[in-house]
């Protein structure tokens, strides 16, 4: 008898893709770095590349992927680029609602494993 593959498919809605860009955005370390920075004040480039060690090629990927995932803006002065927290954070309040939901789950989880191990 031969097993059968069963695909499963799996419907993207703009709030599954929102917290996908979101967590993508924020798994790595240094573009978390780049938003605590951006957290105090806008900055220029120059300055958010300071004590990063890596090439301004590398910094400014990194600086897309934050763009692109909504979580930071930039705009011209002059000849140089000031990034600076997006002020609509859809995609942070998409995370603290799942965290809430995935944490609300492990609470009641946990409950019940403390219910039963104070039985025995």
């Amino acid at each position: 008898m031969r097993s059968r593959s069963v695909k499963h498919f799996v419907t993207m809605t703009a709030r599954d893709e929102l917290l996908d860009r979101t967590m993508t955005a924020l798994a790595d370390r240094t573009r978390r770095k780049l938003i605590e920075r951006l957290a105090s004040k806008p900055q220029r480039a120059g300055d958010l590349w300071r004590g990063i060690p890596m090439s301004r090629p590398a910094v400014s990927k990194h600086l897309r992927v934050l763009r692109e995932a909504r979580l930071i803006q930039s705009s011209r002065r002059g000849r140089e680029m000031v990034y600076r927290l997006s002020p609509s954070h859809r995609g942070l309040d998409e995370l603290g609602r799942y965290v809430q939901q995935v944490s609300a789950f492990w609470d009641i989880t946990l409950d019940a494993f403390k219910t039963f191990a104070e039985k025995e």
